[in-house]
């Protein structure tokens, strides 16, 4: 029981700092004014203090085609359909064969690719010998596992088999013995 008066050591000059405040009601705007997850900004004052704009991805829902518009500046993506206003950039068009999309932005007209992802070559490490284990001789067939040229009926073949046996063996120790041993000397009275 050490440690809890450690911690409240620890916590008493945390809670002293903090203001108390009322206890606020859960509320979507609440959450969007303060989430967990980073300060959230208005749509006009990301557009004004964010630089250029990603087109970032499309997909049909019911015959209406959304875009994924990402604001670089704020790291904020928004999906939208074409003309939906609300926003700081409006998509007013969009051509499939060159995946771009064409939208006012800021009062100016702006043509955005698809972005692609950027796909990078790892190199892969040649595959190492296995290392021998002292008393296991190396290419001694496995007690437990299947070898690999082992079929797919044999495995099942060999599972059943444990199985009888496990089941015997529970069978057999669930008996009664034949000889029951015989009761206790009792004094005499």
């Amino acid at each position: 029981m050490r440690s809890l008066p450690l911690l409240a050591l620890l916590v008493a000059p945390a809670l002293a700092q903090t203001p108390s405040a009322a206890p606020v009601s859960p509320s979507l705007q609440n959450l969007v004014q303060n989430s967990p997850f980073g300060s959230a900004t208005p749509a006009g004052q990301a557009a004004a203090a964010a630089g250029p704009l990603e087109f970032r991805g499309t997909f049909v829902d019911r015959g209406e085609r959304f875009f994924s518009i990402l604001d670089t500046g704020s790291r904020r993506a928004e999906w939208v359909s074409l003309n939906e206003g609300g926003h700081a950039f409006q998509v007013k068009s969009y051509d499939a064969d060159s995946e771009t999309v064409a939208l006012d932005y800021q009062g100016r007209s702006l043509s955005l690719k698809l972005r692609t992802a950027r796909i990078t070559a790892m190199a892969v490490p040649p595959p190492q010998a296995p290392t021998p284990q002292p008393g296991v001789a190396i290419g001694a067939p496995a007690a437990i596992a299947p070898g690999p040229n082992t079929t797919e009926a044999q495995r099942l073949a060999q599972v059943a088999e444990e199985i009888r046996r496990r089941r015997a063996l529970r069978q057999q120790a669930q008996q009664p013995p034949a000889n029951p041993p015989p009761p206790p000397n009792q004094p005499p009275r």
